[in-house]
């Protein structure tokens, strides 16, 4: 199964234009104290002088010792109309070097101009816990959260990082009993089963998805995608078939979708129509890196002839070079919610029958791609 990368967006920093100097490698400016301080309201200026910047920290011609060039590494670009964004640069800076209580007031300042700034809300709370002050760090996430910040991977990040994952539905109940509009609680248990998805906690993930049922809200593209995942990997694939189908009608040209598709009409047990959906896939061009290995997988359960196998594998070979670690691990989860089904209790003779052979064909698979 594959799923769409999801990044957040980051925004191209500009160059502050106001009599601007290129020179070598830093950038000078002269601007007038009151200027500059409407642009930047908490840096510290006692006159109009020439100052430098460098990727976050500000230094004039005569206060440049080596020390403070420490962090002179890469040149911080501002525009006025991005320039709040420095706060969140020199905390970023004072977090890396190891300058934690600094970072923090920075940081706080970075949240105060930019409230919904996630690298700085995350930052800050990183801050909190290099300072040992794991509670002031939860319940300053705790409070982001039901405000509506961006923090829920990094929610899940931190409570397996201190080994409170088991804490999550009390650290939720908490965030919920908090959250003012009752039409935000269905998305935030949306985007804590999608991070949970994010980090492979599947039946956890589940239990998300479920609660934001309950709401009746209705899902998105990305929720039904990371639902349909948690399912499949719970070995539930009629049902994660739902969900893609669901995505498909909604966006009907996604070739990871089709590829999907057709992988969980094998998985849950129709191979012939497995076998028209790839076939279908190829003479269309919307092929994925795993488009072939599936389609391998369905021609031995189908025991096709070796030599269309063979001619599938020469055409596999380019990816299995260029792609050889993530298909095993592709596969060798795979055959890990394969062994999930046929240790069911309730799973019937016919479906453990198939899930057998299908067994043997990812062994195939994961030797050709050794």
């Amino acid at each position: 199964m594959e799923s769409h990368e999801k990044e957040n967006p980051k925004k191209i920093d500009q160059i502050f234009t106001r009599n601007l100097i290129r020179k070598k490698n830093l950038f000078h400016y002269k601007i007038s104290k009151n200027n500059f301080l409407q642009i930047h309201p908490f840096l510290p200026m006692d006159k109009d002088e020439d100052y430098r910047i460098y990727d976050g920290q500000f230094f004039n011609e005569a206060n440049s010792s080596p020390k403070r060039k420490i962090l002179q590494t890469r040149i911080l670009k501002l525009s006025l109309y991005e320039s709040d964004s420095v706060y969140g640069r020199i905390g970023a800076e004072l977090l890396r070097s190891g300058q934690f209580q600094k970072s923090v007031t920075w940081l706080k300042r970075a949240t105060i101009v930019r409230p919904y700034d996630t690298d700085a809300l995350i930052n800050l709370a990183t801050a909190f816990f290099k300072l040992e002050k794991e509670d002031e760090a939860f319940s300053f996430i705790k409070k982001e959260l039901s405000e509506g910040s961006n923090l829920h991977r990094f929610l899940i990040e931190a409570l397996e990082e201190k080994n409170k994952l088991q804490d999550l539905e009390s650290f939720s109940k908490e965030i919920v009993d908090t959250i003012e509009d009752p039409e935000s609680i269905p998305y935030f248990y949306y985007y804590i089963a999608e991070a949970l998805v994010h980090h492979d906690k599947y039946p956890e993930a589940l239990v998300n998805f479920q609660k934001a049922f309950e709401n009746n809200s209705p899902m998105r593209q990305y929720h039904h995608e990371e639902y349909g995942l948690a399912l499949y990997h719970e070995g539930l694939f009629e049902e994660a078939l739902i969900q893609f189908e669901h995505v498909r009608s909604l966006n009907p040209n996604d070739r990871i979708v089709f590829n999907n598709i057709a992988h969980l009409t094998y998985c849950a047990g129709n191979a012939e129509k497995a076998l028209e959906g790839f076939e279908y896939i190829i003479e269309n061009g919307l092929e994925s890196t795993s488009t072939y290995a599936n389609f391998i997988l369905v021609l031995l359960h189908l025991d096709q002839d070796e030599e269309v196998i063979n001619k599938y594998k020469a055409v596999l070979q380019p990816l299995v070079n260029s792609h050889g670690e993530e298909l095993r691990r592709r596969y060798n989860e795979e055959l890990r919610v394969t062994q999930v089904v046929l240790q069911r209790d309730n799973t019937d003779e016919k479906t453990k029958e198939f899930n057998i052979k299908k067994l043997k064909g990812i062994n195939l698979l994961l030797s050709f791609f050794n």
